[in-house]
């Protein structure tokens, strides 16, 4: 099939352009530099910004993870996504849903007109193709299939069979799934990109990269099938098979290799590229073009924290915790820092769609030393030095040195603060050999309880030995509920989990994304899993 995009490979050229452009930034005027006019057999192809180099693989994690998310999900298509606004799960490859009465077993109906790029029918096989591939390769993010029943054990190893996997093509457009027990997010889990299902060719193609040499090879099943692959980036034309093509206004999507973030950024103000994202510059930042430009920021669901051992005195004090958490002081430093990238965390789940964030904690350093002097450490005499166990990659961390100098300052609390590597640091958790941690958790859906699910005794990610039955009861009831009665459930978790404070919440982050003007259609995704399937280009901007 001939491409709809016959001159979007050139890259050459628009290195060249862009080495000139950068030339004249450093030697000559920074402002009102030209613009690289948009070449007019790209008059409907977005152009995006790729710093990522990593293959075109549904079954892996991208360390760029909204750069992978965009190339994936312009390939392929899960069972379902979730409404940015609302974060309610929505049919994608999926026609419709249902559960059994205990909600164990999800019954999925998929789309007769699903479509691989190469025409064949999609299936329900193929689904449980890509889900085995992910837990078989033990690939990072498998874990996402972690509610299926036996998922683990198979990831494992403990289990060879895949018949005993949760998972079970029922016929060509019935999927049925078991799971371990009931958990009410998991339609919401089922947008992850790592969800996609797989072609029957399409694990050795991108085990062999066979897909460089001959792009048509790769056989996907979203909006956009690949027509180019390199070092440089991705070339992607529309899915004339596709069973949304009449809504798909774009001829194409052209990934362009980039060096460096600040790079792509001058990319876009060149005129080479379209979107960036994330990107490094913040809504001050004066570009060297009049090419005109748009920042639009989004919370993401990751939360910044350090958490207690509160196995050992001083910390299994709750009025010790409280002490810290009020002795802090997170927007000045946040502020100084990092101001376009961070917010200050007032509870522990940011804003999400269709709840707000909740304020729950604050700021008093008087009201922190009566406490700590009431658990006998008046002025902080006799309380002893607290480890704080950092990995080494977050060498350097201000906020970190800030917070614990505002401990000392403010409680008489000494804080040694140790970086260590990756194998050591694990070594040292799994002994119990810490006092704080430092953790940064990201949600995998847009709920409140994946992020507040850190709290249960069955959570690995719960470092804090704290456990509570209450709370334990009420994530479990949160589990069997939908709407409001499940959002209920989980307020009153995370109003009785910062009461109690096994960890503090510092900060949330935030996700720059830089649009030239000609794009229209962005929606911000606290996920990060815009679909380009949605945009479109206005031209002659």
């Amino acid at each position: 099939m001939t491409s709809p995009c016959p001159n979007l490979g050139r890259t050459s050229l628009v290195v060249l352009l862009l080495a000139g452009l950068l030339a004249l930034i450093f030697q000559g005027p920074r402002h009102g530099l030209p613009v690289v006019p948009r070449n007019s057999a790209d008059q409907n192809i977005l152009r995006v910004a790729w710093t990522q180099r990593t293959p075109p693989d549904p079954q892996m994690r991208g360390m760029t993870l909204a750069q992978h998310n965009l190339l994936i999900l312009s390939l392929w298509e899960p069972l379902v996504e979730c409404n940015p606004q609302t974060g309610e799960p929505e049919p994608a490859a999926a026609l419709r849903w249902s559960w059994s009465e205990d909600r164990l077993i999800l019954t999925i109906d998929l789309r007769r007109d699903a479509r691989w790029s190469n025409g064949n029918p999609v299936t329900a096989a193929d689904f449980a193709r890509g889900w085995i591939r992910l837990l078989k390769g033990k690939k990072e993010g498998a874990e996402i299939l972690a509610p299926l029943k036996n998922a683990l054990a198979y990831q494992r190893g403990d289990l060879s069979d895949a018949n005993s996997l949760g998972v079970q093509a029922v016929d060509a457009h019935t999927l049925r799934l078991t799971l371990e027990k009931p958990r009410s997010t998991f339609v919401m889990e089922l947008a992850d990109p790592l969800l996609s299902p797989v072609d029957v060719s399409s694990d050795a193609v991108l085990t062999n990269k066979s897909y460089l040499t001959i792009p048509a090879s790769l056989v996907t099943n979203g909006p956009f099938r690949l027509v180019r692959a390199s070092a440089d980036g991705y070339t992607l034309a529309r899915n004339e098979f596709y069973h949304g093509r009449t809504e798909v206004v774009l001829d194409g999507i052209q990934f362009v290799g980039a060096t460096s973030l600040s790079v792509a950024q001058l990319m876009l103000a060149a005129g080479v590229v379209d979107l960036v994202t994330p990107t490094s510059w913040g809504k001050n930042r004066t570009s060297p073009t009049d090419r005109p430009f748009s920042i639009a920021t989004e919370f993401q669901p990751t939360v910044h924290s350090v958490n207690f051992n509160v196995s050992r005195a001083p910390l299994a004090d709750g009025r010790v915790r409280q002490a810290l958490a009020l002795a802090l002081d997170r927007a000045n430093p946040i502020k100084h820092y990092d101001a376009e990238d961070m917010r200050a965390a007032w509870s522990w789940v940011p804003e999400m769609p269709g709840r707000p964030g909740l304020t729950l904690l604050h700021e008093d350093a008087e009201l922190g030393r009566r406490l700590l002097a009431e658990a006998g450490y008046p002025g902080g005499k006799g309380f002893p030095i607290l480890r704080m166990a950092m990995p080494l990659e977050r060498l350097p961390n201000p906020f970190i040195a800030v917070w614990t100098e505002r401990w000392y300052q403010e409680l008489g609390v000494r804080t040694y603060v140790a970086y260590e590597e990756r194998k050591k640091r694990a070594e040292r958790i799994k002994a119990g050999d810490y006092d704080i941690l430092y953790n940064q958790l990201t949600a995998t859906v847009p709920d409140a309880g994946d992020l507040l699910g850190i709290f249960s005794s069955h959570s690995n990610m719960n470092k804090t030995d704290w456990t509570d039955p209450v709370v334990e009861n009420l994530l479990a009831e949160a589990n069997s509920q939908t709407g409001q009665e499940h959002l209920a459930l989980l307020e009153q978790v995370e109003r009785r989990v910062m009461t109690e404070l096994p960890s503090i919440p510092l900060m949330f982050d935030l996700r720059r994304t830089s649009l030239a003007d000609e794009v229209h259609g962005w929606s911000p995704d606290p996920m990060m899993r815009q679909n380009l399937k949605r945009l479109h280009l206005v031209p002659g901007i």
